[in-house]
């Protein structure tokens, strides 16, 4: 049988702000895997087809290799339309699914939909026009819904992935098992004093390195320690918990459920976070319920606030408008490129732009769009050239990294598009942001 995935944005675009305003929604890594990678791993699909905004469409196909915003000729006999974050969860019923030829689930912004080859004929075309278009609308594709059985998870926000990392690594740890078998009894650079508890829940690439005097919890929820990984002396790390390849943790405790992607470098106490990739937290302060995207720089002693005195629901700034995400932990959001200087501190619901870079400690605001310089109630513009320069700097000092995952070395010309683009968007909001008397006249530094 051949199968075609479509992964589109559809009505989620923005959803995830701000760490949806470089990538697509289902490219953020909420497990061990991005939600389209998972769902590639599991369905093994013969074509992948992708719906994203127009400004995103190169980034989106350097970063995955998939076509984008084109349809093939091929006919398949299985389409799967899967638009936002929409997750697979409980292994065991996904081994062999009793599903449907044609089915519809959804879940706020997130849906599901699979169309048998019989049936795709006559759908074909307005997905065409669809997908061509970026998909940033309804699908014009439906089948009969299912309901809310199916062991699918949907969100309305970044908050969603977060709440739901324990469930989505549980499946992510039997996946992983199924694709890559048993772990070796001990990676080569197993230090005698290392302890882990809960060996049968640990699996570490061969190359990983578990150094002196750490502990690896994995009594409470697995732990993959993917290639090249490694856990520096005095660290503990509690599971469930990815740690990506070429990533290291430097110090400090590590709590779960979390999710670290490739070639990061971090320190200090992180709980219950994801972070997208290449971003560095090294020194002590505690981040929590929290999801950092790309490339940001948390400086010293960076801390940030994920419960409130009152144990009320902590609400968050989204695209202007304030979201009740209806949780009583929830920590920052911090997008692309993002920097913060030494003995910042970030409030509960905190979310930053794409290129914000604050560079005075003391408490932050509570919403900063993107590329904004400044900080202590002063503020300016980031400059776009100035930014892209330092971002090439950045991720220069990971080329290594980039090209043992198939990256290119340098930034590509789709992911500095997609920056200038986010910039030029993003003007009004800066504009009005800027415009308050007590923000202007940042010193740059």
């Amino acid at each position: 049988m051949s199968r075609m995935i479509i992964f589109a944005e559809g009505l989620a675009a923005g959803k995830f702000d701000p760490l949806d305003q470089v990538r697509p929604p289902f490219l953020l890594r909420n497990g061990v895997w991005t939600v389209a990678h998972r769902w590639e791993r599991l369905l093994r699909p013969d074509w992948i087809t992708v719906a994203a905004r127009p400004w995103l469409k190169d980034c989106t196909a350097e970063a995955t290799g998939w076509t984008v915003n084109e349809m093939t000729d091929a006919p398949p006999d299985d389409v799967w339309l899967i638009i936002g974050t929409a997750s697979p969860v409980q292994y065991d019923f996904w081994k062999n699914p009793d599903l449907p030829a044609s089915f519809s689930w959804s879940f706020g912004h997130d849906s599901v939909t699979r169309i048998s080859g019989s049936v795709w004929p006559r759908f074909r075309d307005p997905v065409t026009a669809w997908v061509q278009a970026g998909g940033a609308e309804d699908c014009p594709c439906s089948a009969p819904s299912i309901g809310p059985h199916t062991p699918i998870l949907g969100a309305t926000g970044l908050w969603h992935l977060v709440d739901h990392l324990a469930l989505q690594l549980e499946f992510d740890w039997q996946l992983w098992r199924a694709l890559y078998g048993e772990s070796p009894p001990n990676p080569a650079k197993r230090d005698s004093t290392a302890v882990v508890i809960g060996e049968k829940g640990l699996w570490a690439a061969p190359d990983a390195e578990i150094g002196p005097h750490t502990v690896v919890d994995a009594s409470a929820g697995a732990v993959i320690l993917d290639a090249g990984s490694v856990i520096e002396p005095f660290t503990r790390l509690t599971g469930p918990a990815y740690v990506g390849s070429w990533t290291r943790l430097v110090g400090g405790k590590f709590t779960g459920p979390s999710a670290f992607g490739p070639g990061c470098r971090l320190g200090g106490e992180v709980e219950t976070s994801i972070i997208q990739g290449f971003s560095n937290k090294v020194h002590e302060g505690f981040f929590g319920h929290g999801f950092v995207g790309e490339w940001a720089n948390l400086g010293a002693l960076t801390t940030n606030s994920d419960l409130k005195n009152t144990y009320g629901h902590i609400r968050v700034e989204r695209q202007g408008e304030t979201v009740d995400t209806g949780m009583i932990k929830v920590g920052s959001y911090l997008s692309d490129h993002t920097k913060t200087g030494i003995g910042t501190l970030l409030p509960t619901g905190a979310t930053f732009g794409v290129g914000v870079n604050i560079v005075s400690g003391g408490l932050a605001e509570k919403s900063i769009p993107p590329f904004v310089w400044g900080g202590a109630g002063k503020y300016m513009e980031h400059d776009i050239e100035r930014m892209l320069a330092a971002a090439q700097i950045a991720i220069g000092r990971r080329e290594s990294v980039r090209a043992s995952l198939g990256m290119a070395r340098a930034m590509t010309p789709g992911e500095q598009n997609a920056l200038r683009v986010c910039f030029e968007r993003s003007a009004s909001n800066r504009l009005e942001f800027l415009s308050a008397p007590s923000r202007a006249g940042a010193a740059r530094i």
